[in-house]
């Protein structure tokens, strides 16, 4: 069975440490597709983000079939990646996931000293509700 591609999927545009990927825990008989967002549930353990209060670990580099009885799956960590905007983001504004329920789409954070959510990263582009790249740094 093959997996449905991500809404909304994130696409690689310059990961750090040579393109070296983690290798994450995860749920047997989960769909995730490659270039979803990741969310940490416990630790190493991660399935994908679907909202404001996600604690982010990084993107899938692979897809993860339900029916294939593996429980890991390939983590891209720091490095700059192409998410799709939610609203209207500057470059250099600091990006969190977007509303619940919406997933693989970022949007700006505001002030650091009152945002809500955690942040992905900084944004390295402009865009508004199209593709923006951002700098992940976990």
């Amino acid at each position: 069975m093959a997996v449905t591609a991500a809404i909304n999927a994130v696409r690689e545009i310059e990961s750090y440490n040579d393109g070296a990927r983690r290798r994450g825990t995860v749920a047997a008989g989960t769909d995730i597709p490659k270039g979803s967002i990741l969310k940490i549930a416990s630790p190493n353990t991660f399935s994908q983000s679907d909202g404001t209060a996600d604690f982010v670990a990084g993107v899938s580099s692979d897809d993860k079939e339900g029916d294939d009885p593996s429980t890991s799956i390939g983590v891209y960590g720091p490095g700059v990646y192409e998410f799709m905007a939610s609203g209207a983001i500057t470059a250099g504004d600091n990006v969190k996931t977007a509303t619940s329920g919406i997933r693989n789409m970022v949007m700006t954070a505001g002030d650091l000293s009152t945002a809500t959510g955690t942040i992905v990263g900084m944004a390295v582009t402009t865009a508004t509700n199209a593709a923006v790249q951002v700098r992940m740094n976990l």
